[in-house]
C-alpha cells in the first residue's frame, strides 16, 4: 500500500507543481526524481480528477516521445485498459503514445489481440460525436500505421476519411488528405 502522504504529494505535483516545469524537461530522470514510474503515471492517468488524469498522461506522453522504446514496458497494461479511458485530454496523449507504438520507426511488437483493441478503439473514437479533432487525426495515423497487417482497414479508413471531410476543420482536412495521399 502506498503511503497516503506520499500519494498526496504525487497528486499535488500533478495538479499544481508540474506547471513550473517546461515540457521539454519531462524525461525518465524527471519522473523518477519526482517519485513516479511509467506504471504509476499510467495508473494516475485513470485518476478520477480529470486534471490529475490529463497531466499524468501528458507527462507519460512526453517521456515516451523522448524514449519510444520505453513504451513496451507498459504496453500490455496500456492497451488492455485503453477502452476504459473516458477523458478526452488523456485520450489525446494516449493516441500520441499509440502513434509511436505503431509507427514504422518506433514500432513495438503487438499481439493480434492488442491490435484488435487498438483498431476497435480508434474507430470507436473516430465516430464518437464528441471526439476532439486532435484525437481524430491521431487515430487516422494509428489506423494508417496498422493497415499493412490488417488489409480491411484501408477501405474502412478511406470511407471514414471521406465522411470526415464533409465538414472538416483545417487541421482535420490537412491530416486526412495527407493520410489519403499516403494510402494512394
Amino acid at each position: 500500500m502506498v503511503n497516503k502522504d506520499f500519494e498526496s504529494k504525487l497528486i499535488k505535483f500533478l495538479k499544481v507543481d508540474i506547471r513550473q516545469y517546461p515540457a521539454k524537461a519531462f524525461n525518465l530522470d524527471f519522473i523518477y526524481m519526482h517519485g513516479f514510474t511509467l506504471p504509476s503515471l499510467l495508473a494516475y492517468s485513470y485518476h478520477p480528477d480529470k486534471q490529475v488524469s490529463f497531466r499524468a498522461a501528458w507527462l507519460l506522453e512526453h517521456v515516451c516521445i523522448q524514449q519510444p522504446t520505453l513504451i513496451s514496458s507498459i504496453y500490455d497494461t496500456f492497451i488492455a485498459n485503453m477502452p476504459k479511458q473516458k477523458h478526452w485530454g488523456t485520450i489525446r496523449s494516449y493516441t500520441k503514445i499509440a502513434m509511436l507504438a505503431t509507427h514504422t520507426k518506433t514500432a513495438i511488437s503487438h499481439t493480434v489481440e492488442q491490435e484488435e483493441i487498438l483498431v476497435e478503439q480508434c474507430f470507436h473514437w473516430l465516430i464518437h460525436p464528441e471526439c476532439p479533432v486532435a484525437v481524430v487525426v491521431n487515430c487516422l495515423d494509428i489506423l494508417y500505421n496498422l493497415r499493412e497487417k490488417n488489409q480491411w482497414i484501408t477501405d474502412e479508413l478511406k470511407a471514414q476519411i471521406q465522411h470526415l471531410l464533409k465538414n472538416p476543420t483545417p487541421a482535420l482536412a490537412s491530416r486526412a488528405k495527407r493520410v489519403l495521399k499516403k494510402m494512394g
